[in-house]
């Protein structure tokens, strides 16, 4: 059995993580860790864990962290694991990060983005990026992985293959809309009910880290660079996301010209699905599962593709990718302990 500890297990990540965990054959959750938490069943926490799960939340004790287990989760807020984590602890442990910090970051990114200064930039070059679908091969022969955020995840994975078979031009628009777990569970006043119930808004636009994430992952993957106009919205739901990109064909294509390339690369892909034309992509039809569902429309008059994909944020993009990249990482079916079927309703 592998033995699992989890930093950051009373977030919404980490929920889920112990949720997807629970069912899989091959894992034992050996560390449930929580600092805000300590001493409290996890049941307490999410009482939907009442009846199955009797453990208590335990302190971090960073000294002590890596006994006893084979991998460590972390599911911590951006800035806490790049503070502690060193050369020696990950000598003793594999890792997947589902937060920021070693995602394609350098010193100066990190901290324009989040105003911090990286404390173990040293280490980012030692995580393969974890895009499942795309970079298999690298994640089989890593230790450790930064698991890609939500957006980057929706987003590389509805323009991947067009890039790759030059479909596009490289100035791409692309609209985002995500539930409000995608904030996290703490507290902020643009979360609160009264504050987001029967409204939509737009926040951080052109400065959204998965905007850059997604432009470094896409040159990763492609070689190409491309210019991407990000905006992400707050819609009053609880969870899904979906994203509608706007591209500009580089020459005249059919739908079924299209298809051909999304089947060609996602044929062997479990947990993407291209739908048949005509068929709209919806966040509830991948609600609470691991899937990505894609479609688009060739738009002939204006030589326009338009690009929609949808993901659950909290599991694809975030607990459901970390679970398939460990199971890429140590041998497993990609899809244990993630076989389940979306919850539409």
């Amino acid at each position: 059995m592998l033995n699992v500890g989890i930093l950051g297990a009373t977030g919404y990540s980490g929920q889920e993580l112990i949720r997807l965990l629970h069912h899989h054959k091959e894992v034992t959750i050996k560390k449930i860790i929580s600092d805000t938490y300590k001493e409290k069943q996890y049941k307490f926490v999410y009482r939907n864990f009442v009846g199955f799960n009797e453990e208590l939340c335990k302190q971090v004790e960073w000294d002590s962290l890596t006994d006893d287990i084979d991998l460590l989760f972390s599911a911590l807020p951006y800035g806490v694991l790049m503070e502690k984590l060193t050369y020696d602890m990950m000598q003793k442990v594999k890792i997947i990060d589902i937060g920021v910090d070693y995602r394609f970051m350098d010193k100066e990114t990190y901290k324009a983005y989040y105003h911090k200064e990286h404390k173990s930039i040293e280490l980012v070059n030692k995580f393969t990026y974890g895009l499942s679908e795309w970079n298999e091969e690298r994640i089989k022969e890593s230790s450790y992985v930064a698991s890609p955020g939500c957006y980057a995840t929706a987003i590389q994975l509805a323009l991947l293959p067009l890039i790759k078979e030059n479909m596009i031009e490289t100035d791409i628009i692309v609209d985002g809309k995500c539930g409000l777990s995608g904030g996290g569970r703490t507290l902020t006043v643009g979360t609160h009910f009264a504050e987001a119930n029967e409204s939509t808004k737009a926040y951080k636009i052109n400065n959204h880290p998965h905007s850059f994430e997604a432009k470094k992952g896409i040159e990763y993957f492609t070689d190409e660079s491309v210019s991407l106009t990000f905006t992400p919205h707050i819609v009053p739901m609880q969870r899904g996301m979906l994203i509608t990109a706007y591209l500009e064909l580089k020459s005249k294509v059919s739908h079924q010209t299209i298809k051909e390339i999304y089947n060609e690369y996602y044929k062997t892909k479990p947990f993407i699905e291209v739908l048949d034309q005509g068929i709209y992509v919806e966040t509830k039809w991948v609600k609470n599962s691991n899937m990505c569902h894609i479609n688009f429309e060739v738009n002939e008059e204006t030589n326009k593709l338009i690009v929609v994909a949808a993901i659950d944020n909290l599991i694809k993009g975030a607990a459901g990718q970390a679970v398939q990249n460990m199971n890429i990482m140590f041998g497993y079916p990609q899809n244990m302990g993630l076989d389940y079927i979306p919850i539409c309703i």
